[in-house]
């Protein structure tokens, strides 16, 4: 019997992309795992089209890429339970609704979402802008801040 490997990537691992060929994705993408795993998360990455991290408080954030239109699907999980963001727009349960390009947008959400905001909270900082599938945008105030510096949710 072969043995089957786990098909997700831990960070660190190597970039063999000269950096000088870096496109948005790969800056808005290597920004999140640098911050994520600084910030003790445990970022790990399936060939780009899924990104997890979870927090030592057990949160989970589980990004699924639905294509360059759609942007990534977010699953959050807390404390064994999963929070879909559907309800939050008055759509069922199990409607998608994914984070719109760029990839910062998805990793500004991944982060909060581990540093413990509130998920009203942390969708404040987005504007539901419908679709199929349904769709969220980040507020262009968030967009321009870097992926490190966390939000206050006083």
């Amino acid at each position: 019997m072969l043995a089957m490997s786990n098909p997700f990537e831990y960070w660190p691992f190597p970039v063999l992309k000269p950096e000088v060929e870096w496109d948005e994705f790969d800056r808005d993408f290597l920004d999140f795992m640098r911050s994520a795993y600084a910030e003790g998360y445990r970022p790990r990455h399936e060939h780009c089209s899924a990104v997890e991290a979870e927090s030592p408080s057990g949160r989970l954030v589980f990004l699924v890429f639905r294509g360059r239109r759609n942007g990534w699907e977010p699953f959050l999980t807390e404390e064994g339970q999963s929070l879909r963001l559907g309800p939050s727009y008055g759509l069922s349960d199990t409607c998608c609704v994914c984070v719109r390009p760029p990839f910062r947008a998805a990793g500004h959400l991944a982060l909060e979402w581990l540093r413990g905001r509130s998920l009203m909270s942390l969708l404040s900082d987005f504007e539901f802008i419908g679709g199929r599938p349904e769709g969220i945008v980040l507020r262009p105030e968030y967009l321009d801040r870097s992926l490190i510096v966390p939000v206050n949710d006083g």
